[in-house]
């Protein structure tokens, strides 16, 4: 009994070790294939656009009261206003509550140009729009 239980141990450990060596080498041959590059991932289709927890608080709709014009920001045209609307950005004092890394992770998903945020001093407008 214990020489049969000995040699079901030895080949279980031997079936492991060669499913280790079949997952290693399968791993390297298709390594390059798996491999996701986020920063080519476009906003609408793309998984994930930069760290999730710098992501903006986003509301589902917008305030019974209506939305607020996101166009009286200065570099907001009626293009990035529906991107921003569909993203979950409808009131001013959404975006006046950003901080820097939030604005980041906008760009980043939204495709706009590094820095566009802070030098188009999106937050101070929001700021005063919203009377924060």
């Amino acid at each position: 009994m214990i020489e049969i239980a000995s040699q079901i141990v030895i080949c279980l450990v031997i079936a492991a070790f060669i499913g280790f060596l079949i997952g290693l080498i399968i791993g390297k041959v298709f390594a390059g294939d798996t491999s996701t590059n986020y920063n080519s991932l476009t906003a609408h289709g793309g998984a994930a656009a930069g760290n999730i927890y710098n992501k903006p608080l986003i509301r589902s709709s917008p305030r019974p009261s209506g939305k607020d014009n996101l166009q009286e920001i200065e570099g907001i045209d009626s293009d990035l206003e529906a991107r921003l609307n569909e993203l979950g950005i409808f009131h001013f004092d959404q975006i006046a509550k950003w901080s820097a890394k939030n604005a980041h992770w906008v760009e980043e998903y939204l495709t706009l140009e590094d820095s566009q945020i802070r030098e188009s001093n999106w937050v101070e407008q929001a700021q005063k729009f919203s009377k924060i």
